[in-house]
């Protein structure tokens, strides 16, 4: 029986057993947390350095905030940026209420029929964008592509869906959202496997049709869900590159109907050698990420428990 105020003794050999424990469990973790200081944290304290100089054949020169000026004042960064959120508001949306449909019609099928759709859609996700982009390049072609073919059948005259500034973006928008669906479907047909089938059952009881039951619990427990993919979505198109360079390298016209701050940022440091300049449009697009990104944050965030 152990005294009251007294330690027992086997206390400090457990503590001593933790402490050896911890020790090995930082060394594991250590390359990876290297990696992270390195060609993370180093790499964004330098670009933000560097947004404050003007570098060039490698000599760098304090400016202040003239890079920024520059930035900000400049017409077609402004354009870059409309473009941007454009195709920024219009995929993200666009994959979600796609994939929560498709989400809803395959989770109701067997589990083998399941696996075959999820894995159908989400086989194009593991595929390089370059190839993707190459891909739906020839089916945009304008004499030999299949969409101009497909269309020529309902009687419609070809078109130059990549060379035209009223299409190019709408065809870019289409191949991203019909290449990207395949991770929100797999997350929502996973979400949807956590909602108690009882909710179901008392909405049928009482009435409710399939709409009813979609619309009014499986939206609604889906909300974290929602955020998660929403935010990370939202930060990986509003760096789009891969597409832009491949299929118009932000053409066509100028300013560009398609070019999009991450072919700016690529255009200033690769074709201009700025690299302040480039390190600037950088800054100023992690700050308009980070505001849109709390900003849905603020309207999706709900806890949510079942």
């Amino acid at each position: 029986m152990i005294k009251a105020g007294t330690q027992p003794t086997f206390l400090p050999k457990i503590r001593r057993e933790i402490q050896r424990s911890n020790k090995w469990a930082y060394l594991f973790i250590a390359p990876l947390l290297l990696d992270f200081l390195i060609f993370t944290v180093y790499l964004v304290v330098r670009v933000g350095a560097m947004s404050f100089q003007d570098i060039s054949f490698g000599q760098t020169t304090w400016v202040g905030f003239e890079k920024f000026q520059a930035v900000l004042g400049d017409s077609q960064f402004w354009n870059a940026m409309k473009n941007t959120t454009v195709y920024t508001v219009a995929v993200v949306p666009g994959e979600i209420f796609v994939a929560i449909i498709l989400a809803e019609f395959i989770y109701r099928r067997s589990p083998r029929v399941q696996v075959f759709y999820k894995s159908a859609y989400y086989l194009p996700v593991v595929v390089s964008t370059v190839v993707l982009s190459i891909v739906w390049t020839w089916i945009y072609q304008p004499f030999s592509g299949i969409l101009n073919y497909a269309t020529s059948l309902a009687g419609a005259a070809p078109n130059n869906w990549l060379g035209n500034p009223q299409t190019a973006m709408a065809a870019i928008i289409v191949m991203t959202i019909i290449s990207g669906i395949g991770t929100p479907v797999v997350f929502f047909t996973a979400a949807m496997g956590g909602i108690p089938t009882e909710l179901y059952d008392a909405a049928y009881i009482d009435g409710a049709g399939q709409w009813v039951r979609f619309r009014r619990i499986t939206v609604p427990l889906l909300r974290p869900t929602i955020l998660y993919l929403s935010v990370v979505g939202f930060i990986g198109t509003f760096q789009v590159f891969e597409q832009i360079y491949i299929m118009t390298q932000g053409g066509p016209g100028y300013p560009g109907a398609t070019e999009t701050v991450g072919y700016l940022i690529y255009s200033a440091a690769f074709t201009s050698f700025d690299f302040g300049k480039a390190a600037a449009q950088s800054v100023v697009l992690f700050f308009a990420i980070l505001i849109f990104s709390v900003f849905q944050f603020r309207i999706f965030a709900a806890d949510v428990e079942y």
